[in-house]
């Protein structure tokens, strides 16, 4: 009896290490892409300021995988790590706007509503072909960048490559959800959750703006719409990629269950 409890000590332990090397995983891959988002679609009003960004999906599948804290650190951490790759941003204003916006805002309210409400983040879909999906969220992430890169060339494109970028990534979402069964109620409210994330994420980004000495009327304006709308729509695509990949998250180790 004495030889199985000792032999499953080391695998409880590396059940509790395993979230947080995919924590860490997912900060250093939200601080790559951020720097990309920050460097191709940053507001001309205020440097850093992505209108369209792609890590909200990121921080809102790590704030539901691995918890509020495990989250917020991921988030939080990858989000300031891409303001300072992209433009050297580490002062006040920067760290309102990239780690509390993306930590508290983007991965830590997810994480602690989802609990919450005991959202099943599977939403109750059993999805066979993975490998299948990960290629479309790929390839609609890549498309997606694609547009945003083109007014470095093309500045007078500048608005309606952000506007494309978003209806496609608004239209194209869904359709990663096709022939799936999913629990209606659970996702409804994951998208509202999602919405008030990145409504809190926007006003605290459009509050940095401010501090760095903007109106509130410019900083809504010019930064606190686009930067509201970017983040939803990403979010939107966070919480398909739940419905797909959470199931293997779960085998892997990396959530730990907490919905019924």
């Amino acid at each position: 009896m004495n030889e199985p409890l000792n032999q499953q000590k080391p695998l409880s332990k590396r059940s509790n290490v395993i979230p947080v090397y995919g924590a860490l995983s997912f900060a250093v891959l939200i601080a790559i892409v951020g720097a990309a988002m920050m460097t191709l679609t940053s507001s001309p009003q205020m440097k850093g300021a992505a209108l369209l960004w792609i890590p909200a999906a990121l921080q809102l599948v790590a704030g539901v995988w691995f918890g509020p804290f495990l989250g917020l650190l991921s988030g939080g951490l990858g989000a300031y790590a891409a303001g300072i790759i992209a433009y050297g941003g580490w002062g006040l204003v920067d760290i309102i706007m990239n780690p509390i916006a993306g930590g508290i805002a983007n991965s830590l309210l997810p994480a602690v509503l989802f609990r919450l409400f005991k959202i099943d983040p599977t939403f109750g879909a059993s999805p066979k072909d993975i490998k299948k999906a990960m290629f479309s969220i790929l390839s609609l992430l890549v498309v997606v960048f694609a547009i945003g890169v083109l007014p470095i060339y093309v500045k007078e494109l500048s608005i309606w490559a952000y506007i494309a970028a978003i209806v496609l990534l608004l239209v194209g979402s869904p359709i990663l959800l096709n022939k799936l069964i999913i629990n209606k109620i659970d996702f409804f409210v994951a998208l509202i959750i999602a919405i008030i994330s990145c409504f809190f994420s926007a006003l605290l980004g459009t509050f940095g703006v401010v501090v760095s000495g903007n109106t509130w009327q410019a900083a809504i304006l010019g930064t606190g719409i686009g930067w509201f709308l970017g983040d939803t729509v990403s979010a939107f695509l966070g919480i398909y990629a739940l419905v797909y990949f959470t199931e293997r998250a779960l085998k892997m180790g990396l959530v730990k269950k907490y919905w019924p």
